[in-house]
């Protein structure tokens, strides 16, 4: 994992930390920390960045719920 994935991991884990104990606003599973954090080991920084930016802006009150886990394979076009 490059540096920059690993502080991405590390704020993100800070993050969590200072959320402990409160109930998770995430309308997903994993939350969307989780989903980030994953998405940095396995896709690396630039990848991991986008994948989270796209899952945050989903998790909104008018936007769907459920299992969303990180994809194995990367790709920029929307799967059927």
């Amino acid at each position: 994992m490059s540096l920059a994935s690993t502080l991405a991991v590390r704020a993100v884990r800070m993050y969590q930390l200072s959320r402990q104990g409160k109930p998770s606003p995430c309308r997903y599973f994993p939350t969307c920390s989780e989903y980030s954090v994953e998405s940095y080991t396995k896709h690396g920084f630039l990848k991991g960045t986008y994948l989270s930016a796209k899952r945050i802006g989903r998790c909104n009150p008018l936007g769907s719920s459920g299992v969303d886990p990180v994809p194995d394979v990367f790709s920029l076009r929307k799967s059927r």
